[in-house]
């Protein structure tokens, strides 16, 4: 999962907020730790420099006994009543143990054969020392929270405008001119960045154009020679001085021609929608569209045994151009009958969807998205790898879906189904419910 920058930059200056608090802490901590443990052994020095002089002038003199101080003075040989075992075992330094469950700093001096010791009480000060590391606790995590939001409120501010060009940008369509967003940025690195997006949106526009006036003019050009030839193989037909074997070749360049007329149509269809210029189409009867496709194919593929069903379920009628839905059927058409070796393939139509079903190979365990991608072929395909790609282009033009899948026994089936307010039904189909209509 991606994070936003604003979030990043937060996260950081939180993390090195806490990481310098820290570190201060703990300086802090153990330099205080450190002054209390020498201000602690100087005052033991203190005392034990003042019991040792009072030993000297009056060796009866008890040792000092107060809230924080305790003295000793053990004999080496002696009973040493009254002077506890641990601190008649210490040697001469400085010292850490406790008595009665109470932490002291003691240090202990020689002097012949007595040995002096002060024990100095730091319970309070372990106190003090627990309540202050709490403080600086605290301390971190306030300083690490305050750095935290503080980071969140400066990147707001810092990211405002990238975010403002991010909004521009996604705002825009690939037709739409480049609106100059590099002049509305007074960033430089802002600025940069909103010039980088003129030129690509401008070379986006200058692709957009070409393709457009591309598709458009090959379509528009190529209908007159089409109809040339579509005329001439008229009268070819009508010609009684052809036998019957060349009328079949005829007929078939007119079928390839009727196709080529439907392509460029399609294309040209494409090509305004692309454009978005209003095409004004009359509905039809999507029965009667297939089943001249069919027919088509049916001579086409007449020599592989495969037999081409057709399964009628309702006969609606489609608001869209005609030749889209002959080039999208035909593409689905042409690929069942090419990957299918021997048994069926069937086209049944209902009122929402055309399905195409075949007994070949089938797809396999590929993606099917990355089948809809130009120059992606299958793996037994000999083809160039365009037709399902201006299927699916064409469908989105229209509102429609076209999906792909494999059936349990094997082979393929193609759905396309129709926008819902792109169809209308009849009253009844022209051919009886769910009937197979064998056309091979």
């Amino acid at each position: 999962m991606s994070a936003s920058l604003r979030n990043r930059v937060a996260v950081t200056l939180a993390v090195f907020g806490a990481t310098v608090s820290l570190t201060l802490a703990t300086a802090i901590y153990l330099v205080s730790h450190d002054l209390e443990r020498r201000l602690v052994d100087e005052t033991l020095n203190a005392e034990l420099d003042d019991l040792i002089e009072r030993r000297q002038r009056n060796p009866q003199s008890v040792p000092e006994r107060t809230a924080t101080i305790r003295a000793f003075v053990v004999d080496t040989g002696n009973a040493n009543a009254g002077v506890p075992a641990p601190v008649a075992e210490l040697e001469t330094g400085q010292h850490q143990l406790s008595l009665d469950g109470i932490p002291y700093r003691a240090a202990v001096r020689s002097i012949g054969k007595q040995r002096f010791v002060v024990l100095y009480d730091v319970s309070g000060l372990q106190r003090r020392d627990r309540g202050f590391a709490l403080l600086l606790a605290v301390s971190v995590v306030l300083i690490t929270t305050i750095s935290a939001l503080s980071g969140r409120w400066l990147a707001s501010r810092v990211i405002a405008p990238v975010t403002e060009l991010v909004s521009r940008v996604a705002q825009l369509r690939p037709n739409d001119s480049p609106p100059g967003l590099a002049s509305e940025f007074p960033w430089i690195e802002v600025q940069q960045l909103a010039a980088d997006f003129d030129a690509y949106l401008r070379r986006l526009q200058a692709f957009n154009e070409r393709e457009n006036l591309f598709t458009g003019d090959i379509s528009h050009e190529l209908r007159t020679p089409l109809a040339v030839i579509a005329g001439a193989t008229e009268l070819l037909l009508d010609d009684p001085n052809i036998d019957e074997r060349n009328q079949a070749r005829v007929a078939r360049i007119g079928r390839a021609v009727a196709e080529m007329s439907e392509m460029t149509g399609a294309l040209l269809a494409l090509a305004r929608a692309q454009e978005d210029i209003p095409t004004p189409v009359a509905a039809y009867d999507v029965g009667h569209a297939v089943r001249e496709l069919v027919e088509r194919y049916r001579a086409l593929f007449s020599h592989k045994p495969v037999q081409l069903l057709l399964q009628v379920s309702s006969e609606p009628r489609l608001t869209a151009d005609r030749a889209v839905l002959s080039m999208v059927l035909g593409n689905l058409l042409r690929n069942a009958l090419s990957f299918t070796s021997r048994g069926s393939v069937t086209v049944r139509i209902t009122e929402q969807a055309i399905e195409v079903l075949d007994t070949g190979s089938g797809i396999g365990d590929v993606d099917v998205s990355e089948l809809f991608r130009p120059y992606m072929r299958g793996r037994d395909s000999e083809g160039a790898g365009l037709g399902l790609s201006l299927v699916q282009r064409l469908c989105e033009r229209h509102g429609w879906h076209i999906t792909l899948s494999n059936l349990p026994g094997g082979g393929t089936v193609a759905r396309l189904t129709f926008a819902p307010d792109a169809t209308t039904p009849t009253q009844a189909p022209t051919t009886p419910s769910h009937g197979e209509y064998p056309l091979s």
